[in-house]
């Protein structure tokens, strides 16, 4: 987990333990998984198949996707062991920005050496302690979830999925949306977050969906009301229940 643009390592914890603790109290649902189709840099995922496994549910299958190649290479590569560089120049982050190829270690770079980890937004060298605290949590969490499959692309890749436990985190509604387009730079896009409300309701027929966003549409359910420890302008992060 190094700094992330829009992740939640602060919270982590707190949301894993009331999106399982909201779904295991789901009657007549049979939990066979737990997907995130915007992965990011896992500071939910992480806690989640622990809390699963002291309910008892030890045989989930396990997703995970995200739009930026790299950052789901860095994931597989880290599954197999692969390290996090001590170091970055500036030079080379440079050259990884122009790069076309999308590696294990342009995800890490582009958001472990920028301000607010938004990814290959500028140069920017962290102390030695925040650094080593990065790669560590990088080390430490693909560990944690060598058995999750990591999947490049959109989030309606996991539309037939059934019987899941599905988290998203979107780009939030009238915020700044950054997709990596696999080309080695940033492309500022418009995401439709009709058609992804939408896409929530087909898929709570089937699967439990929770949504993180600052509002939701009616039909969805505020779980979980953050007023102290989240708070971006004048607007509250909070967790919903899709329909």
């Amino acid at each position: 987990m190094t700094y992330y643009h829009g992740g939640k390592k602060r919270i982590g914890e707190i949301l894993a333990s009331t999106l399982v603790g909201t779904s295991l109290e789901v009657e007549n649902f049979d939990i066979r998984g737990y997907c995130e189709p915007f992965c990011g840099m896992l500071s939910i995922y992480r806690h989640v198949p622990f809390l699963f496994e002291q309910a008892g549910l030890d045989c989930l299958e396990y997703l995970a996707g995200d739009t930026n190649e790299s950052v789901i290479e860095m994931w597989k590569a880290a599954q197999r062991g692969w390290k996090p560089p001590v170091n970055c120049s500036r030079k080379k982050f440079e050259e990884l920005k122009g790069d076309d190829s999308c590696t294990a270690l342009k995800g890490y770079v582009g958001h472990a050496y920028t301000r607010r980890g938004i990814f290959f937004d500028g140069y920017y060298k962290h102390t030695a302690t925040t650094l080593a605290a990065h790669r560590k949590n990088v080390k430490d969490t693909a560990s944690e979830l060598d058995d999750v499959g990591f999947v490049t692309g959109p989030y309606t890749q996991f539309s037939d999925l059934r019987g899941f436990v599905v988290y998203c985190d979107p780009p939030y509604e009238g915020t700044s949306c950054r997709y990596y387009d696999g080309k080695g730079y940033r492309n500022r896009l418009t995401f439709d977050n009709g058609a992804f409300w939408d896409w929530c309701r087909k898929m709570s027929k089937h699967n439990i969906v929770f949504v993180s966003e600052y509002a939701a549409p009616q039909d969805f359910r505020r779980i979980w009301p953050n007023d102290t420890a989240t708070r971006k302008g004048n607007v509250t992060e909070r967790l919903y229940l899709a329909p």
